[in-house]
């Protein structure tokens, strides 16, 4: 699959889309129930830059875990 550099997404970005908060979608990150893989899913920058998403990151980062028990 090709990405495009339009398809990478910040998580600012994603917060205003969805209506998510920054602090939510940044916890996410490290959830395990969330599934996502570091340099795959998404990439931290640097202490205090940005963190960028993959098409594929942003779809499991938005997606809601509310009934995660549902799903094993």
């Amino acid at each position: 699959m090709n990405m495009k550099l339009s398809d990478i997404k910040t998580i600012q970005g994603v917060a205003v889309e969805y209506n998510i908060p920054v602090t939510t979608l940044k916890t996410r990150l490290t959830l395990p129930n969330f599934g996502l893989i570091e340099n795959i899913d998404y990439r931290k920058m640097g202490k205090g830059q940005g963190v960028l998403l993959s098409p594929r990151g942003v779809k499991k980062i938005t997606k809601n875990r509310r009934n995660i028990k549902d799903e094993i």
